[in-house]
């Protein structure tokens, strides 16, 4: 094992990375001390970078950040969402391996190494996802890995159980976007986030890509993580409701058989009309954006569609084994 890096300066000063941390911020300012005083405490076995990569903000986060020791503040031009504000992160990270984390995080002691040791420990890994628990219910999993349910949609593999029933490495189907390593020659093989996601489902859509060009997607438990999930948009308001119900539809476009898509839309547009409350009246406000949306972007995506099948490596069988059944996770996740 190599010279360990000292927490935050050497963090700053080294000039040659290998691991770039990317903290996204939005009007974040009251959780950005916490979130980077936590990875600034982190020990490596090489030498790491944090950047903070602020999406016009309007709290003084990047006045904030700019204090902060041992961190390097990237500024978007405008609020790009998560999948434009980490693409710009990435362009200006140095690593080989890209950690992703939000500011409405808490990493625990050992979390990097964590996630950097997963990423050696089989060929071909594309990502490791952290283990995420709530941040005001720390003994319950947020998320433990990605799942791809049998109507196309993301799930968050074992939400709401406790932390001990999910102590093993292993491989799930996608990485949460909330704290993730990224492998750089992954990203170079099937690209970025798609910045037209602005929000939501970017992270299933990436992993899906790696997946069918052969890549690995790695749960590593001993990355811990305390989560305060939908702190950037409430959960089942019109914003939640328009990008994710979007962005799902546009990821069964670009990376499912014909088949499995016209199954799945089948049953998102039952479960769509189902019973009145929250998300219902949601969708309802927002279907005429939604439709408006959708047929703005359907031609974009079946070109990117085209491109991405036309280089895949996996068997579109071996991606649907990984679907899980939509009502079990759904008893599982109350």
């Amino acid at each position: 094992m190599g010279a360990v890096a000292e927490p935050g300066r050497q963090a700053l000063l080294t000039s040659d990375p290998a691991v770039s941390v990317i903290i996204l911020n939005f009007n974040g300012a009251h959780y950005l001390g916490d979130c980077v005083g936590a990875v600034l405490d982190q020990q490596l076995d090489r030498n790491f970078e944090i950047l903070v990569v602020d999406n016009d903000s309007q709290d003084g986060s990047a006045a904030l950040a700019r204090g902060l020791p041992g961190v390097r503040v990237v500024l978007a031009p405008r609020n790009l969402g998560f999948a434009g504000g980490n693409n710009l992160g990435i362009r200006h990270a140095r690593g080989q391996q890209i950690v992703l984390l939000n500011n409405d995080t808490r990493v625990h002691p050992g979390w990097l190494q964590a996630l950097v040791d997963a990423s050696a420990s089989v060929p071909r890994v594309g990502a490791v996802t952290s283990r995420l628990a709530w941040a005001d219910s720390p003994s319950r999993i947020q998320n433990a890995g990605l799942l791809l349910l049998s109507d196309g949609s993301g799930g968050d593999r074992g939400v709401n159980e406790p932390t001990t029933d999910y102590g093993e490495r292993c491989e799930v189907f996608g990485f949460c976007g909330a704290a993730a390593l990224l492998e750089r020659s992954a990203l170079a093989d099937v690209g970025v986030f798609d910045a037209r996601y602005f929000m939501y489902y970017e992270d299933l859509d990436l992993s899906w890509r790696m997946r069918l060009r052969g890549w690995r997607i790695l749960y590593e438990p001993r990355a811990e993580v305390e989560h305060v999930h939908a702190a950037s948009s409430r959960e089942w308001s019109e914003l939640f409701v328009f990008h994710a119900d979007r962005n799902r539809v546009l990821t069964l476009v670009k990376n499912a058989r014909w088949r499995f898509l016209w199954r799945c839309l089948g049953q998102l547009a039952a479960r769509a009309a189902g019973p009145e409350g929250t998300a219902l009246r949601a969708r309802r406000s927002v279907r005429g954006r939604l439709i408006v949306s959708l047929a703005f972007n359907l031609w974009p995506a079946l070109l990117q569609r085209w491109r991405i099948r036309l280089r895949r490596r996996l068997a579109d069988s071996d991606i649907e084994s990984w679907a899980y059944p939509r009502a079990t996770w759904d008893d599982r996740s109350k």
